[in-house]
């Protein structure tokens, strides 16, 4: 039955791609917009008699993201004559707005929009460099640094990157980078007004009696000598100093750099500029499984496997893991912090811890593996969801229903025990047409949230109950008709869910790891007795004692960029 099936969808692509080349489009040029993350969107497509012949695109999104993503998916239709890809994780909103902006071009056009979602699209196929000094493992802000600073110092350099775009979780970061004496910062009058000093940043990381001195000292001697370098690449810092009450004592040590929209933004797009520059061998769409040792037990490898399934032996004289945190394996998630098991994550790329278990598996300590920091909204796939962008903000004008469309809390932004307490952590924000802000309807053109006329429409789009959604909103709307919640007590935004609904999933999600694995002040991964195993080091968020149990805001960038650099450094110098 399988191999008829198999025949049978093989000759309906055959058929499919027969029916496109006889003259099913109107040739000529067709414009299509569709709003992104940061506007319009719009998508120019050329089709000849028989053939989509070129894609381009006017935006204003992200050069290293949301442009770079769109350019891949242009090539792969173009090449394929398909239309069977998907939105990039990371560049969701970006290359869901494309896609649809594509499509309603083509269908303009005359294509079959069908036919071409059947169209089967080839593997890529290159030329892969499997042997170099230096393997590194992840291609977010750690590993490009790592990768870079590797390169300059001569060493060869092959770079794995699991997704396929770099950035990795990095541009997830909504704030700074922390940093002190940098030269931007010695020539800014409020830093030295401060007297802002090395030793006053080391006082603020070190106030969390969990973090590694040794590390917080390799941080601040290293910390500016990082903000002098992405300055050289073209980055324009700011000094930040504002009263800031969610750390212990005020940071006096934060940068800003918005030319792209966050520093987080900015700073990666400099980084894939300069990695771009130099000779390191990237490779997109490798997930590294194993670690590889000699047998005297050094690290000198991993085995990766490619987008199609094939396993490849990359070798080498040492391998720097960057693999960042395990957002993605809420198995692993609940395991180290039960009370997170019902947790989703704000984290777009594949997180999903091998780098921590690939090094635990050869000895190395691990630490602080529980203190994951949370963050009270987020939407599975897609990110944070902040208090202003919820559909009536701090208190929403909506409710939240459970996997049994029952409502079970006073809505709120900061509820997550009552968000965690959920079976399976699943939770839906049910909202009128009303309530449609920016960030809401970006949601659901990127198709994160569902729409419909009635309850049972947006129950069957969930996977809900009908029913028990109906009677739900007919129960609150009938409770709330004096002007209280009686069932809850939510004392805001008392209006009735009524007319064309909206809702999408969400939950707590786990939005930053401060433990993983133990490294020395020169990044080399460690095991419980203090010694280092031979040839792995490891920089970022999938190490540990840095932060201790507590991430100072700023220092999460700070982390992964400087650690990132000193590990490439350091590795380089030792295979020399």
């Amino acid at each position: 039955m399988k191999k008829v099936l198999a025949l049978l969808l093989a000759a309906m692509m055959l058929l499919s791609a027969a029916a496109l080349a006889e003259g099913a489009y109107t040739p000529g040029v067709y414009e299509k917009t569709e709003p992104g993350l940061f506007g319009d969107i719009t998508v120019s497509v050329t089709v000849g008699d028989s053939a989509i012949e070129e894609i381009t695109v006017t935006s204003n999104e992200t050069e290293t993201i949301g442009v770079a993503a769109m350019d891949h998916l242009s090539a792969l239709i173009v090449d394929n004559q398909s239309l069977a890809v998907d939105t990039v994780a990371g560049a969701t909103i970006s290359t869901a707005a494309y896609l649809k902006a594509v499509k309603a071009a083509i269908a303009e056009a005359g294509g079959d929009i069908a036919a071409l979602e059947m169209a089967a699209v080839k593997a890529e196929e290159a030329a892969v460099v499997t042997e170099a000094d230096i393997i590194v493992v992840g291609a977010g802000a750690a590993g490009m640094s790592a990768a870079i600073a590797a390169a300059d110092k001569g060493a060869s350099v092959i770079l794995l990157e699991k997704s396929s775009r770099t950035g990795g979780n990095t541009i997830c970061s909504a704030n700074g980078i922390n940093a002190a004496d940098s030269k931007v910062q010695l020539a800014d009058e409020k830093y030295i007004a401060a007297s802002a000093s090395k030793d006053g940043l080391k006082s603020l990381q070190m106030n969390n009696e969990d973090a590694v001195e040794a590390l917080v000292d390799a941080f601040v001697s290293n910390s500016g000598e990082t903000i002098d370098w992405m300055s050289g690449l073209g980055v324009e810092f700011v000094v930040d100093i504002a009263e800031d009450n969610r750390n212990s004592q005020q940071n006096y040590y934060m940068l800003k750099a918005t030319a792209d929209g966050s520093t987080a933004i900015t700073m990666v797009n400099a980084v894939t500029a300069r990695l771009l520059e130099t000779d390191v061998n990237l490779y997109y769409n490798m997930d590294v499984t194993t670690l590889t040792t000699d047998e005297s037990g050094k690290v000198v490898g991993v085995v990766a496997v490619n987008d199609r399934g094939e396993e490849i032996a990359f070798t080498g004289k040492a391998v720097i893991l960057c693999t960042g945190g395990f957002g993605q394996n809420s198995e692993l998630v609940g395991k180290v912090n039960p009370r997170l098991a019902n947790a989703v994550t704000d984290e777009v790329s594949p997180t999903t811890g091998e780098g921590l278990l690939m090094a635990q598996a050869l000895g190395a300590a691990a630490v602080n593996l529980d203190a994951i920091q949370t963050f009270p909204a987020v939407v599975p796939g897609y990110g944070m969801i902040l208090p202003f962008s919820l559909p009536g903000g701090f208190t929403p004008d909506a409710i939240y229903v459970n996997n049994q469309a029952q409502r079970f809390t006073a809505e709120g932004f900061e509820i997550p025990d009552a968000l965690l307490a959920q079976d399976k952590g699943e939770v839906y924000c049910v909202f009128t047409e009303k309530n449609l802000n920016g960030t809401l309807e970006g949601l659901y053109n990127a198709g994160y949230a569902v729409k419909g006329e009635t309850a049972a429409e947006i129950a069957e789009q969930l996977g809900l109950d009908a029913e028990a959604l109906e009677a739900t909103i007919r129960a609150f709307n009938e409770d709330i008709a004096d002007g209280t919640d009686d069932a809850y007590g939510r004392a805001q935004n008392l209006n009735p869910i009524e007319g064309t609904l909206y809702a999408y999933r969400f939950g707590v999600g786990a939005h930053y790891f401060m433990g993983g694995v133990l490294i020395n002040e020169r990044t080399q991964v460690v095991k419980d007795d203090g010694t280092a195993i031979e040839g792995l080091y490891a920089a970022g968020e999938v190490t540990g004692g840095f932060h201790g149990t507590f991430r100072v805001d700023g220092s999460g960038l700070g982390d992964s960029f400087t650690f990132g650099r000193l590990s490439g450094t350091v590795a380089a110098e030792a295979i020399q």
